[in-house]
């Protein structure tokens, strides 16, 4: 078979579970991740046989993507912030538009020494890359699932970083000094959105991380702020991720907890995406 034929065939199989741009960056990630091929070297070279060996590869990978599988999961792996991280189905996929709440964070924090806490932190992408960029900084990070800390760790080991990760209950968890920063991407989708959901999140990804009640949204931004009333310091930060349809709620929840001051900043996607508070 050659590469021109296996792209036929990849859009063909894949074309009712993505859409045709989704289907055009996988099969780019195919060429990159199994073939060491270049895309560009595809369209030099559409008629290049392929051993039964990249076949074979290829054709595993295909069949996963088949199944709604994220190619992260097939691959182990993702890019988020332009550094290498360890991924699993014990804790989220890093998303893009996360990146713009870690670049929030650096932008506006210069390099002396603070301490700061990801709540809810999950594969520990936030912390870690706030970490690499903020050598001084004392991070710590929270997350309830076993699994997830041991995730994490492995990707802090990785980029050779020292963070003190803390395995707890959010909801029941006051052991620490105070802090500068608060950063968190908690769970935020209700559950009445599941059924607007691809099958490849709600498969492949630990819920846990993702919906809250709809009688109770905001569940996780209140006990982030009961955190910050007594841990956080005077004139301290939170920045959060947010579910855009939420936030005038937690918007006026925050007055409750007497925040001097808050600021929206839209994602990549021009959706209100993050919040930050001082305190």
């Amino acid at each position: 078979m050659t590469i021109g034929e296996f792209n036929s065939k990849f859009h063909s199989d894949l074309n009712e579970l993505y859409s045709q741009q989704e289907v055009t960056t996988l099969f780019k990630i195919t060429l990159e991740e199994f073939l060491s091929i270049d895309i560009t070297k595809f369209y030099l070279k559409p008629d290049y046989i392929l051993t039964k060996i990249e076949l074979e590869k290829i054709s595993n990978f295909t069949n996963e993507l088949k199944k709604g599988k994220p190619f992260q999961h097939v691959i182990g792996e993702t890019n988020f912030y332009n550094y290498k991280f360890y991924i699993n189905n014990s804790a989220l996929i890093p998303r893009v538009e996360t990146e713009g709440l870690v670049d929030w964070v650096l932008s506006e924090n210069n390099k002396s020494k603070k301490t700061i806490i990801d709540l809810c932190s999950g594969s520990g992408c936030i912390a870690t890359t706030v970490k690499i960029k903020r050598k001084k900084w004392d991070v710590h990070a929270l997350e309830n699932s076993k699994k997830a800390i041991e995730l994490a760790k492995r990707n802090s080991f990785r980029h050779n970083l020292k963070i003190n990760y803390i395995c707890a209950d959010i909801f029941l968890w006051e052991n620490i000094d105070e802090i500068d920063i608060i950063i968190s991407n908690p769970p935020y989708i209700a559950e009445s959105e599941k059924k607007l959901m691809k099958p490849n999140v709600l498969n492949f990804e630990p819920k846990k991380a993702i919906f809250v009640p709809d009688e109770n949204p905001l569940i996780f931004y209140k006990r982030i702020f009961d955190i910050s009333k007594l841990k956080l310091k005077a004139g301290g930060l939170i920045y959060f991720e947010i579910n855009p349809k939420f936030k005038n709620i937690l918007i006026s929840l925050s007055k409750k907890y007497q925040f001097s001051s808050y600021e929206l900043k839209k994602d990549i996607f021009k959706r209100n995406r993050y919040i930050k508070f001082q305190k």
